[in-house]
C-alpha cells in the first residue's frame, strides 16, 4: 500500500472483503471504472485478491490486498488501513460487504471524520447456517453501527433493504439500487457459441449453472435435477458448471457428480473470465440458490436472451422477462419438469432473433454508477 503525501481533492477509497469473482466484485469493478475518470481512487481488499484484482490493475487502478486471514494479520491489516486513511484523507469511503462495512467504516469514521461513508449491502439477510456464525454476527453488529458510521446504505434489492431494516439498520439512510439486464456489457454472440460448442458439445442441449461453491447456491440440487432429467430424456443434454471453486480440484463437488452416475455429462469450468461465451453457448440457465440479492447470472442470461429457470429462490420474486421461468416451490420434481419443457421447446432460432433485436439497443449505464454519479455531487 502506497503512502500518499498530502490530501487529494475528489479522492475515493473503496474497501471490499475480497477481490474474487462474485457479484459484489463485479459491481465494484463497474463503479471503479467510472470513478477513476474523475476521482483519485484506491481499492483495498481486506482479505485476498483474485480475478477482480487483476481486472482492476489492468484498468490502471491502485489495489492493495491486506491478507487479513488470521487474528494477528487482522490486527496488522487494521493498523495499515488506519494509517493509509489518515494519509490519503479520502473525501468518500465506499465499502462492500459486512466485514468491509465494519472495519472500513469504523476506521474511516475515526481517521477521516469528514469523509462521506457509503455501505453497499449486496446480499439478502441469511441465517447462520447459510452464511456462518461470524458473518451472521457481523450483520447484526452492523445494525448498531448503522446509526452513526455510514451516511448512506445502498442495498441491492428491496428484499435486502426490508430484511436489514427489520433488524435495526437505519431506515432513513437506505437506498435501493438493483442490477439490470440493460446494463450488462455484452449480448448474445453466435460466433462465441459456435466456437464453444464445436466438437464435444455439438448438437447437445446445455444447461448452465453459474455461482461460487457455497452451500447457499445448492449446486447439489442442480446435480440431482440433472440426473433425473437425464433418466427421462436420455442423451442429447449436457451440464456446465462455472464459478469460483466449481472446478476439478473440488473433491466434494467431484464426489457429488460421481454419485449421479452421469459424470461424463458434466463439465466443470471454474472461474470463466469471459462470461459472454458461457451464456451464448448454453441453452438454459438454472438457478437453485436458496437466496439471491440481485443475481448477476439472471440479468446476464436475460441480456443474452438465454432462457432461465429459477427454483423459487428468495429475492427473485420480482424478476420477470421473456423465457424467465420462476417456479412457485422448491420441489425438485417441478424443476425437472420445467427442464424437460425447455428442452422440448428448442428455442435456439427464436433466441437468435431476440438477440438480434437486443443488439440494436444501447447498453445502459450500470445502476450503481448512476447512483454514485448523483450521490457524489458536491452539496
Amino acid at each position: 500500500m502506497s503512502e500518499p503525501s498530502g490530501a487529494a481533492s475528489r479522492s475515493v477509497l473503496v474497501v471490499i472483503n475480497a477481490l474474487h469473482s462474485g457479484g459484489a466484485e463485479r459491481s465494484c469493478i463497474e463503479l471503479v471504472r467510472y470513478l477513476k475518470a474523475s476521482y483519485r481512487v484506491e481499492v483495498v481488499s481486506l482479505l485476498v485478491g483474485g480475478p477482480a484484482e487483476q481486472e482492476l490493475r489492468a484498468m490502471g487502478v491502485s489495489v492493495t490486498t491486506l491478507q487479513a486471514t488470521g487474528p494477528w494479520r487482522q490486527l496488522v491489516a487494521c493498523v495499515r488501513l488506519a494509517r493509509f486513511i489518515r494519509a490519503f484523507e479520502p473525501d468518500t469511503v465506499i465499502t462492500f460487504l459486512y466485514l468491509a462495512d465494519f472495519i472500513g467504516g469504523v476506521l474511516a469514521r475515526t481517521m477521516a471524520p469528514r469523509a462521506r461513508i457509503f455501505w453497499n449491502i449486496r446480499n439478502n439477510l441469511l441465517t447462520w447456517r447459510q452464511c456462518g456464525v461470524l458473518t451472521f454476527a457481523a450483520a447484526r453488529l452492523n445494525a448498531l453501527l448503522s446509526l452513526f458510521v455510514p451516511g448512506k446504505i445502498v442495498y441491492c434489492s428491496p428484499l435486502a433493504r426490508s430484511q436489514h431494516e427489520a433488524i435495526g439498520y437505519r431506515r432513513s439512510k437506505g437506498n435501493t439500487v438493483e442490477n439490470s439486464p440493460s446494463s450488462v456489457a455484452f449480448r448474445f454472440s453466435e460466433e462465441k457459441r459456435t466456437a464453444f460448442r464445436q466438437g464435444r458439445f455439438a448438437g447437445d442441449f446445455i444447461f448452465l449453472f453459474v455461482g461460487r461453491f457455497d452451500p447457499v447456491k445448492r449446486v447439489d440440487i442442480f446435480v440431482e435435477a440433472c440426473r433425473q432429467l437425464y433418466l427421462q430424456v436420455g442423451g442429447g443434454v449436457r451440464f456446465v458448471i462455472a464459478g469460483r471453486g466449481m472446478d476439478a480440484d473440488n473433491r466434494s463437488l467431484r464426489d457429488t457428480i460421481a454419485s449421479s452416475g452421469i459424470r461424463e455429462r458434466f463439465e466443470l469450468l471454474g472461474h470463466v473470465s469471459d462470461p459472454q461465451i458461457l451464456y451464448s453457448a448454453s441453452d438454459c440457465l438454472v438457478v437453485t440458490s436458496e437466496s439471491e440479492g440481485s443475481p448477476n447470472s439472471v440479468y446476464e442470461a436475460m441480456a443474452t436472451s438465454l432462457p432461465v429457470i429459477i427454483m423459487a429462490t428468495a429475492g427473485t420474486e420480482h424478476l420477470a422477462g421473456r423465457e424467465v421461468h420462476r417456479l412457485a416451490t422448491r420441489n425438485i420434481a417441478d424443476l425437472v419438469n420445467m427442464m424437460v419443457q425447455v428442452v422440448g421447446k428448442g428455442l435456439t432460432g427464436e433466441r437468435a432473433l431476440q438477440a438480434s433485436l437486443q443488439d440494436a439497443q444501447q447498453i445502459a449505464e450500470h445502476p450503481l454508477v448512476s447512483y454514485y454519479r448523483n450521490a457524489l455531487q458536491p452539496g
